[in-house]
C-alpha cells in the first residue's frame, strides 16, 4: 500500500503542476482579453469623437457656404434693384421727353442749353405717316417730298411718330432717311439726337454713344448739345466707363448751371459717389 501511495503521489505531482500552469495561463489570457477590450473601447470612443469632429467641421463648412450664398444673393438683389432703377429712370426720361413733345404740339423737346427749340408741324402729317410695320411706305414718302420747311417738318413728324409708338428700329430708319433728305435742316440735330435716344432706350449702348457724339460733332451749338452730352455721360455709366461718365456729367453740370440737364447730371454724379464709383 505504501508503494501504491508513493506511486500515486509521484504520478499526481505533474498533473497538479500542469493544472496550476493552465490556471495561470487562463488568468493571463483573461487579463489580456480585458486589456484588448479596454483598448478597443478607447479606439471606438476615439473614432466616434473624430467622426463627430468631422461632422461638425462639415456642418461649419456648410454654414459658411450658406452665409456666402446669402451674401451673393443680397449682392445680386442689390444689383438687380440698381438695374431696375436705371431702367425706370431711362424710360421715365424718354417718356417725359415724348410727353413734352405731345403737350408742346408745335415745338420740339424743351431745350436745356438756352437755344431756341426747333418747331414741329402744327398737326399730324397723315400724308407721310407710314402704316404700322410698313417701313417702305416711309421711304416712298421721303422720295416724294420737296425740300421746303413744310416738307421737312412733315417728314420729321412722321419719323417721330414711329418713335413715340415705341417702334424704335423703324424710327431709326426714318430719322436716317430724314437726315439724308435734309442734312442741314433746322431739325437735323433733333433727328440725330433721337436716333441716339432710340439706341439708348433699347440698351444698345455702344451705338447710342456713337450717335450721341455725332450730335455735338455735326451740330455744334445746337439746342440738343447739352442733352446729347448728358446722355453721353449716362451711356458711359451704363457701359461702366466711370471716368468718362464722370467727366461728361461734370461738364454738363458746370456748363449749364440752374438747368434741368445740370440737375440730372448732379443726380447721377451723386449716385456714382454713393455707389463708390471712381
Amino acid at each position: 500500500m505504501t508503494a501504491v501511495l508513493v506511486a500515486t503521489a509521484l504520478l499526481a505531482a505533474p498533473f497538479s503542476s500542469v493544472h496550476a500552469q493552465s490556471r495561470a495561463q487562463a488568468a493571463a489570457l483573461e487579463e489580456r482579453m480585458q486589456q484588448l477590450d479596454a483598448r478597443l473601447e478607447r479606439l471606438e470612443r476615439l473614432l466616434e469623437s473624430e467622426a463627430l469632429v468631422e461632422l461638425m467641421r462639415k456642418v461649419d463648412g456648410m454654414d459658411r457656404d450658406v452665409r456666402e450664398l446669402r451674401g451673393e444673393s443680397e449682392t445680386l438683389r442689390h444689383e438687380l434693384e440698381g438695374l431696375r432703377t436705371r431702367q425706370r429712370d431711362l424710360y421715365l426720361d424718354v417718356d417725359g421727353r415724348l410727353e413734352n413733345l405731345e403737350r408742346g404740339g408745335a415745338s420740339a423737346p424743351t431745350p436745356t442749353s438756352g437755344a431756341t427749340p426747333a418747331t414741329l408741324p402744327d398737326g399730324p402729317a397723315a400724308a407721310v405717316t407710314p402704316e404700322a410695320g410698313d417701313s417702305a411706305a416711309f421711304g416712298e414718302a421721303i422720295v416724294g417730298v420737296d425740300s421746303d420747311p413744310a416738307s421737312e417738318q412733315a417728314v420729321y413728324q412722321a419719323a417721330f411718330e414711329l418713335l413715340r409708338q415705341g417702334r424704335y428700329e423703324p424710327s431709326i430708319t426714318a430719322f436716317r432717311g430724314f437726315l439724308e433728305r435734309f442734312p442741314n435742316g433746322s431739325l437735323a440735330s433733333n433727328a440725330q439726337y433721337w436716333i441716339a435716344e432710340a439706341y439708348y432706350v433699347t440698351r444698345d449702348f455702344p451705338r447710342a454713344l456713337t450717335e450721341f457724339k455725332r450730335v455735338n460733332e455735326r451740330y455744334p451749338g445746337s439746342n440738343k448739345q447739352a442733352d446729347a452730352l448728358l446722355k453721353q455721360g449716362f451711356t458711359h455709366y451704363e457701359l461702366e466707363q466711370w471716368a468718362e461718365a464722370r467727366r461728361a456729367l461734370t461738364q454738363v453740370r458746370d456748363q449749364n448751371p440752374n438747368s434741368s440737364v445740370a440737375r440730372l447730371a448732379e443726380q447721377r454724379l451723386r449716385r456714382m459717389n454713393e455707389e463708390g464709383r471712381p
